[in-house]
């Protein structure tokens, strides 16, 4: 069976995909860092939107 990825994720889905809490991709929303979706009362991110926030920041090590 093959598995289709998914075109939006939930809130849940992105702290358990990220290891970021809650509270901090709020603040990141807030401050227009991490894009997002409102559909209704549902708030959903693209995963090519995280991977582009992640991407950002990345710190390089010395």
């Amino acid at each position: 069976m093959e598995v289709t990825p998914k075109i939006l994720l939930n809130i849940r889905q992105v702290t358990e995909a990220t290891g970021i809490s809650r509270a901090s991709i709020y603040r990141q929303m807030k401050t227009g860092q991490l894009p997002f979706v409102k559909l209704g009362s549902r708030t959903l991110f693209r995963p090519a939107d995280l991977q582009d926030f992640v991407n950002r920041n990345l710190q390089a090590s010395d």
